[in-house]
Parts: C-alpha cells; structure tokens; sequence
C-alpha cells in the first residue's frame, strides 16, 4: 500500500486514530498513538521519540529518535472501532538511516546477507504459539500465586476434545481475527498441560512478515484473553511439573521461486544438509538469543517434551532440529524446537539465518540423523546449555557468523550480553520460595 491507499482507507473508514507499533531490543512491544490527520506529516518525517528511554536505543546525550511506518503492515486494529495499526522502523534523528540495532532491521540484514551470497531471495517460516491461560496470577519479588484456568482431570491435553477443552472458543475468536488480518493460521488445538496449555500454530509466510505476524499474535491472544477474564502467558516454564511452552519455527529458502529444501535419492540434499549443519554447530550461542531468559532453562532441561540435546532427526520430537516426516520429499522444512516466546523474534530468527548461511557457506555436515530417543539416551549427544549464563558465555565465544553482512554488529552482542548477564545476576541473588522452603 502507498500512503494515497491509506489516507482512502482512513477516510472511508473514518479512522481517527494511527497506532505506530514498534519493539526495543528485548523484543517487548511499545507504540506511540497519533491522530489521523497528522499520519500523512508521519509518512514523511516519523515521530519523535526518546531513544534513552528505551532499552538498548540510545544515550541521553544523543537521544532523538524517528519511527517512521511500514506501509505493508496495516491493518484496521480489530480490538478498537476507530484506530488503524501499524508497525514502525527505528531511524535516527538527522539522518535517513534505520538504527542499525533495531531488532526488524537486523532480519532484514540477514535476509540481505542471503541474497548478496546467492543463497536465497527468501526464506519462508512459521511459528507455533503455545502458551497457559491463567484465572489470575499475583506476584512481587518473593512469591506468586497462580490461579488456574483448568485443571484436567487426565494425564495429557493434548488435542483434548469438549468437554474438557475449556477455552476452545476463545482460540477460535484469536483465530477468526488473525484470519481477518490476513494472518493464515494452520490449526489450534489445547497443548499437552493439562493446566490450561494451548497451542495456535500459523501458516508459512516470508520471514519478516511472520515475525511481525507472531508479535501481532501475541498480542491478540493476550487481549482476547484479557476480555475473557484470564491472562495469557508465554512464559516457558510458569509451572514446575507441567510442560513448558515453547516456539518452534519451521522455515525454508526460496530461490528463483524454487523451494530448496528437499531429499535426493533418499538422501537430504546438500543446502538443507549444510543448513541444518551450521545451526546445530552454533546452537550453544544460538541459545543466547532464541532462549534469553533464566525460566527459558527451566523449560529445555526439564524433560517435557522440549529438546536439550543437539541434534538433528527425521519425525522425532526429541531432537533440537525435527524434519517433518510427513512433508513432501520435494519440499521439505526444517523444524528448531529450542526457542521460545520470550526471544525478540526478529534477532532470534536473523540468529538462526545467519547460523544456517555459515553452515552452507562452509559446508558444515551434520552427520547422519538421530535415530534414538534423546530424552532416554542423554550420554549420545552434546547438550544445550543448562542456564541463560552458559548461552551468555557460549555467545562471547561463537558470534564471528552473526556479524557476516553487518547483520549484527559486535556493539550489540556487546550489549545483548551485558543486558542479560545484569538479568542473570538479578534473579541469581534473588531468594526464591522453593530457597526459604529448603533453608529457613
């Protein structure tokens, strides 16, 4: 859309208010709300915001900043009558330059990176949503509460029927307004807690879109949730013996409108080889990005049903990398089952590209797929690491393929990890409930 198809749009709509969505580098949404006669001044110049009072932007001394709006990602907001959304791009002040550490413009990056290499001209992705419904949850730094939305009275949710699944209609809302958006979703289903877990899964879209399309996601599971009277949480792990939710990706390139992704003579043929080779090979750093959060820990080493150990496999959900043993031989995806929801996506999945393009470029060989369960034979197989620390750690020592193409700069792996080790550091010296239990 150009600007001429959106001041129709406001018109005929009569929209009289513009939403600009944008993200600071933790991923966290933040908007900035202007009145609809002012958004074509917009277009132009941005707005104005205070880059030092946003994690990660800018210093005081030199804090103006412009969010200028991405056309391509409008829509008509579906949770207000009159305002039109849309997501922005981070420049700087005095110049027409994205702020080279915004989180979108470091997948763009990425995605430049794989065509000026000749790799791909896209790659194509999507995520699954799982996530708990909770009645209400009260917390300060020493406790929590939660109050349950369901408690089954079975062992597994999983694809549970009504009249056991509580909350099938309230998915089904989520799903009718992603649809509305334009948003294509591939199923939903309550996950396998049996505490109110569920899972909404979407459909391929070109990267950068799907990444904007699970923040968009996330955001209106979380409000519809809110209308329901529940809250909707992605935290990893939010109970201790229940599995934890995480966000698997599925992707694969396009190039020449090809899928590259295949079998050849019952054989992975070598770019999704390689691929696969350079992710598992960085997985440890990777880690620092697609699982930056202490609880991120909690969920991978806890033996429901999330990967600890690095691998690759065909059908086998044990492994770090899963290649769907239903798909076409033709054309294949991928399936990285490590990350969850509390990674910026957009720097969680430029890692993950940038990974995949290191493993192609130097020919990386995984090695023959896994064949045993993972969780039974843990010796078999290197590990994940076993905490945000570790990931941390692992990054400092394995980010030279993040910087290939500029897509990540060594200023932000800088201060990436000095961000979360002050995270680790906080939650480290912080007394817990089950502490005082063991120790009072």
């Amino acid at each position: 859309m150009n600007i001429n198809d959106i001041m129709e749009l406001i018109n005929s709509k009569k929209i009289r208010t513009v939403d600009i969505r944008f993200f600071d580098i933790f991923g966290r949404m933040k908007h900035v709300i202007v009145s609809s006669s002012y958004f074509s001044e917009v277009m132009k110049m941005g707005v104005g915001i205070d880059g030092s009072s946003i994690p990660g932007f800018a210093s005081i001394s030199n804090s103006d900043m412009r969010v200028k709006p991405d056309l391509n990602t409008c829509f008509i907001n579906p949770l207000f009558d009159d305002v039109l959304s849309v997501i922005g791009d981070v420049y700087l002040s005095k110049k027409d330059e994205v702020f080279e550490k915004y989180p979108r413009y470091v997948l763009k990056k990425a995605l430049l990176y794989a065509r000026k290499e000749k790799i791909a001209d896209d790659f194509f992705a999507f995520g699954e949503l799982e996530f708990y419904l909770f009645k209400n949850i009260r917390f300060d730094d020493l406790s929590f509460n939660l109050e349950l939305s369901e408690n089954l009275p079975i062992e597994k949710g999983y694809h549970i029927a009504e009249p056991y699944d509580f909350q099938f209609k309230l998915r089904n809302h989520v799903v009718n307004i992603l649809e509305n958006l334009g948003i294509k979703v591939k199923y939903h289903h309550h996950e396998v807690g049996t505490k109110g877990q569920h899972e909404i899964e979407l459909s391929f879209a070109p990267i950068l879109s799907m990444a904007d399309y699970v923040e968009i996601s996330k955001y209106i599971i979380k409000e519809v949730a809110r209308s329901y009277g529940l809250y909707a949480t992605f935290m990893p792990k939010p109970i201790a013996a229940e599995p934890g939710s995480g966000l698997h990706f599925h992707l694969y390139p396009v190039k020449d409108g090809k899928h590259l992704f295949s079998f050849e003579k019952d054989n992975l043929n070598n770019i999704t080889k390689y691929f696969i080779g350079g992710i598992l090979k960085h997985s440890k750093s990777l880690c620092a990005f697609t699982n930056p959060s202490t609880n991120s820990y909690k969920r991978l080493m806890s033996g429901f049903e999330a990967p600890s150990s690095i691998n690759y496999s065909i059908a086998n959900r044990s492994s770090a990398i899963r290649i769907p043993g239903y798909r076409d031989e033709r054309h294949l995806d991928i399936e990285y089952r490590p990350p969850d929801a509390t990674m910026n996506t957009y720097f969680g999945l430029a890692a993950i590209l940038m990974a995949g393009i290191d493993g192609i470029k130097n020919s990386i060989d995984p090695g023959l797929p896994a064949r045993s369960n993972a969780y039974e034979n843990k010796d078999e197989f290197e590990r994940l690491p076993a905490s945000l620390c570790d990931a941390l750690s692992s990054l400092e020592n394995d980010y030279g393929y993040l910087l290939e193409g500029g897509a990540f700069t060594e200023e932000l792996i800088r201060e990436w990890i000095a961000l979360k080790r002050e995270e680790c550091q906080r939650v480290n010296l912080m007394p817990s409930p089950l502490e005082f239990r063991l120790y009072f």
